[in-house]
């Protein structure tokens, strides 16, 4: 693609659809602001409620619980309309942060924690189903998933000192409701701009497809991190058994079953999954290498740790990414990925020896990821829906649910792999780090190798 061949932002703007472009962007914003919020407050909540124990679930329930109800979103978007289901899932939201920021124990706030996972799990498939839709042009759907990327720049920027000055200011409990006000609003503004375009919900009826499966991804990624959180060799294996087994089981089946002879939608899944790990994994250790080896304040950390989501915004939300061919952002992330796990590798040995030397060399790989991500990754939730048929009751929202798994389960598995396991080795010493990240890139190199043959690179 060229650049004369970029649809502009104007085009992507002008209309009813151009402001459900506008509304669903929106909602990404409060999902990313809610997000670092979140992570914000919890260990605060925590102490406070005398929960510190129970603080590791905390952070996970809501992942948990929402992959396993993704399979009932795509079953809700056919049956009732995309507009039913954003009522009801804001009506579970509103339940979830109540209970949450009333909490008045630790248990209490998990179980707020819980409802929200269920209402992020019963949106399943929503918006890029109905992106893909409205936007049928591949051009204009990458464009416009391309600015997703964008709407995590500003929290990710001034996150850090907001949150810090709510803390102070009003307190844990409202700093972990106000963000809702911010969906509410966004999903009203979605419910309306649904009915100006005039979507309408799938003709043949949609049912509930593969619940096991799902409920057995989610077993599956929760055995794995407290496997990591027991910090034992057998706790490690267990969890590496369990994520193997994860995707070679359940999740397999979940891809098949959910869009049954969507071949391109089932690669699409895979692909995801593999660019979410490969991005994830490594962005979540480069912060911990920098708060363990060069400044246990985290102010390097923090600024290290931007530098991917601003590279994947540039590329993603610019479209630079969407003047790449197919076959050219697989290679791209096929070679930058690994490449930027062995630049881990290398700069873990000599990360004790030069604080500047291993800031700016942390920096340069967490630049390459976020290049690549920008490039690969509206890529592939554009290409996943080439050729979609959408036969025997398959909708649109059934492919954004295997993209949402796909982002999910890649997503666990990489961070778990990389991050968590360093975790573990890291007060062993800079070798075995290195060792990780070396072992890493080797798995990466063999899974892009393969990946290399999906159908979703063929023109």
């Amino acid at each position: 693609m060229t650049a004369a061949d970029r649809p502009a932002l104007r085009l992507l703007f002008r209309g009813p659809r151009g402001r459900l472009l506008a509304a669903l962007l929106l909602a990404e914003f409060a999902a990313s602001v809610t997000g670092l919020s979140y992570a914000a407050v919890l260990p605060v909540a925590a102490a406070e409620l005398d929960g510190l124990a129970l603080y590791g679930p905390a952070v996970t329930i809501t992942g948990v619980v929402s992959i396993a109800f993704m399979a009932f979103g795509a079953y809700l978007y056919g049956r009732i309309g995309a507009q039913a289901q954003l009522g009801i899932s804001t009506a579970m939201l509103i339940v979830g942060v109540a209970l949450s920021a009333g909490a008045p124990s630790m248990e209490v706030l998990i179980a707020g924690l819980a409802v929200r996972g269920v209402a992020a799990g019963i949106m399943g498939g929503l918006g890029m189903g109905v992106l893909s839709d409205v936007f049928p042009d591949a051009k204009e759907r990458e464009r416009a998933f391309g600015l997703y990327a964008l709407m995590w720049v500003a929290p990710a920027l001034a996150g850090p000192a907001v949150n810090g000055v709510l803390l102070v200011t009003v307190g844990w409990r409202a700093s972990m409701a106000w963000p809702a006000v911010l969906i509410v609003i966004a999903r009203a503004l979605m419910s309306r701009y649904l009915r100006v375009v005039g979507w309408q919900r799938p003709p043949d009826p949609a049912k509930i497809r593969a619940p096991w499966a799902f409920l057995s991804i989610a077993a599956g990624v929760l055995v794995a991190q407290f496997g990591i959180a027991s910090e034992t060799p057998l706790g490690v294996a267990i969890a590496v058994a369990a994520l193997a087994l994860t995707l070679a089981v359940p999740f397999r089946r979940a891809l098949r079953l959910t869009v049954p002879g969507e071949r391109q939608a089932q690669a699409g899944g895979w692909i995801l999954a593999l660019v979410c790990g490969s991005y994830f994994g490594i962005n979540a250790l480069v912060p911990l290498l920098s708060a363990t080896y060069l400044d246990a304040s985290g102010v390097i950390g923090t600024v290290l740790v931007s530098i991917g989501p601003l590279a994947w915004a540039l590329f993603s939300a610019g479209g630079l990414g969407a003047r790449v061919s197919a076959r050219g952002s697989y290679l791209l992330a096929a070679v930058a990925f690994p490449l930027a796990a062995l630049g881990v590798a290398m700069f873990a040995v000599g990360l004790t020896k030069s604080v500047a030397i291993g800031a700016i060399g942390l920096g340069l790989v967490s630049a390459l990821i976020g290049m690549a991500m920008g490039v690969v990754y509206p890529k592939v939730m554009t290409l996943a829906f080439e050729r979609f048929r959408g036969l025997d009751g398959t909708n649109r929202a059934h492919g954004g649910v295997v993209l949402g798994v796909g982002e999910d389960v890649g997503t666990a598995t990489g961070t778990t792999l990389l991050a968590g396991i360093g975790a573990v080795v890291i007060g062993m010493g800079t070798g075995w780090v290195a060792g990780l990240a070396a072992a890493f890139a080797v798995l990466l190199v063999v899974a892009w190798v393969m990946a290399g043959r999906s159908r979703l690179w063929r023109p």
